[in-house]
């Protein structure tokens, strides 16, 4: 009984991660899915209803596997190069300071960088642009 009232309490927390994730903006752009919209063109225009089902229920093999290519693959590596303009912006623009001090952080960027694009990246593959 006391498992069931925990994950009950719990369930929100749970949950408010997925719908962050199936709910953001990135998810729901058009542009973010190339597959998934060329497959769209590639597809006639259904006359009926009937027709508009039956042609649905036949590509539903199809449009699956094409919008899991689209949220893991295609996605990613759309918005990669957005990320390292983001990365370059935090971590390497406009240097202040002296050269002694810019040769001092040199080596801390460049650790930090790997650490800032994989969270710039993250970001991006979730909000979007």
């Amino acid at each position: 009984m006391r498992k069931h009232n925990a994950l009950k309490t719990r369930l929100p927390e749970l949950l408010l991660p997925l719908i962050f994730l199936f709910g953001s903006c990135g998810v729901l752009q058009q542009d973010h899915h190339p597959t998934l919209n060329w497959l769209d063109e590639q597809l006639p225009e259904a006359d009926s209803t009937v027709a508009s089902l039956a042609l649905g229920i036949a590509i539903l093999p199809v449009t699956l596997p094409a919008g899991l290519v689209d949220t893991f693959i295609a996605n990613p590596i759309l918005v990669a190069p957005n990320a390292w303009r983001s990365t370059d912006d935090l971590v390497w623009a406009n240097p202040q300071g002296t050269l002694f001090y810019q040769s001092a952080l040199f080596l801390p960027k460049v650790v930090f960088t790997p650490v800032v694009f994989a969270f710039t990246w993250s970001t991006h593959i979730m909000l979007g642009e």
